[in-house]
């Protein structure tokens, strides 16, 4: 019997150290189990959070009709319009919507509750098949299974997004390729209009210009027409006057005579008389005027000298007769190989009762076409 007891405690003995070698084990993994389930928890709460609770509601696309009626020199009151947002679901820019909250106690809880619990603390049967109850409210699974749902509605939401922007890109290329292409329209109407509007200024000017020269023309008709009386009536005057002169004539002609014979008798020179004035053959250097019009096919001149420049070539009482010699036609400011050199000119004729001179361009010595404005000197 001492020896069956003995055995028989051996055997317990060896039992107690199995079942404490298990108990430690099952430790161990009851760790690792609450570890997991802790990590598991707090992990599915943060997902929770990126998870929207609901989706966004509906609102009405803002209004936007685009121009479809064709660009054309026609200006249309009421053109023809098309709603490019029609079907544009807005709801979809809602940004910022509430996400779901795991993160208080009851959740929690039913978030670590694998059986629902009764408020006894234990958990609850199903009445269908008497075992503890594992979904319906208050589960954990529920709280999953709400998470999941609501991951599906968003990822929905997220492919019906990419849709819609695939949409607005493909509208927004059309409306690029358009806009491209009114763009370059727009350059080659602009370059017209521009163009038109430099001929409008140039011809503008030109007429300006033929205007002021058809005032000068008219008011030196004018003069001329004046001048061409006074001259008529100069020549029937000095008609009357040689036929006086004819009468006295042979008197003359013999007082001439014997003053021939006088002066004959006089020592040194000779007498010069000049009937039309003293006739100058120099004059002082320097600038004398300015080229007032000139025309290079012509090859003529018009040149407004100063009153001295008047003075010294016609005399005080611009008695004298203009004199025949060359002057020279500079350009301020010209850069060239003969300086600010032009030409030389020759005085033809002068206009009477101003310091005009009309003067003949000389082509030998041309430089450069003559311009109004340019200085005259001697």
């Amino acid at each position: 019997m001492a020896k069956v007891l003995r055995g028989l405690v051996i055997v317990i003995l060896i039992l107690s150290i199995v079942a404490l070698f298990f108990s430690n084990e099952l430790f161990k993994k009851r760790e690792l189990l609450m570890k997991r389930n802790r990590v598991l928890t707090e992990q599915v709460i943060n997902l929770a959070k990126t998870i929207e609770a609901a989706d966004a509601p509906d609102a009405a696309a803002p209004e936007l009709l685009k121009d479809v009626s064709e660009v054309s020199d026609r200006e249309l009151a009421n053109p023809e319009r098309e709603s490019v947002l029609e079907n544009y679901p807005v709801k979809l820019e809602q940004a910022n919507l509430p996400t779901l909250d795991y993160d208080n106690d009851a959740k929690r809880i039913q978030l670590k509750s694998y059986y629902v619990l009764g408020p006894d603390g234990k958990p609850e049967l199903d009445p269908v098949d008497n075992m503890p109850r594992v979904r319906g409210p208050g589960s954990m699974q529920e709280l999953l299974d709400q998470m999941f749902e609501r991951a599906k509605a968003q990822q929905a939401t997220l492919n019906k997004t990419r849709g819609e922007l695939t949409k607005m890109r493909e509208l927004l290329t059309a409306s690029v390729d358009n806009i491209n292409k009114l763009k370059i329209d727009g350059r080659i109407t602009k370059k017209e209009l521009t163009e038109t509007k430099n001929t409008v200024v140039q011809l503008e000017g030109e007429k300006e210009q033929l205007e002021g020269r058809v005032a000068k023309l008219t008011a030196e008709k004018k003069e001329l027409s004046a001048e061409l009386a006074d001259a008529k009536a100069e020549i029937e005057r000095k008609n009357e006057e040689i036929v006086t002169v004819t009468e006295d004539l042979a008197q003359v002609k013999k007082m001439n005579e014997e003053l021939i014979k006088k002066l004959k008798g006089l020592a040194g020179g000779g007498l010069d008389a000049s009937v039309g004035g003293q006739v100058i053959s120099s004059m002082s250097a320097g600038d004398k005027g300015k080229i007032l019009e000139a025309n290079d096919e012509l090859k003529f001149v018009i040149i407004e000298f100063s009153n001295d420049a008047m003075t010294e070539m016609l005399g005080e009482e611009r008695q004298n007769a203009l004199p025949q010699f060359d002057m020279n036609v500079r350009r301020i400011g010209r850069t060239s190989a003969a300086g600010e050199f032009v030409t030389r000119v020759k005085l033809r004729q002068a206009v009477r009762g101003k310091n005009l001179v009309v003067a003949d361009i000389l082509s030998d010595w041309q430089q450069a076409p003559v311009e109004k404005g340019d200085v005259v000197f001697f």
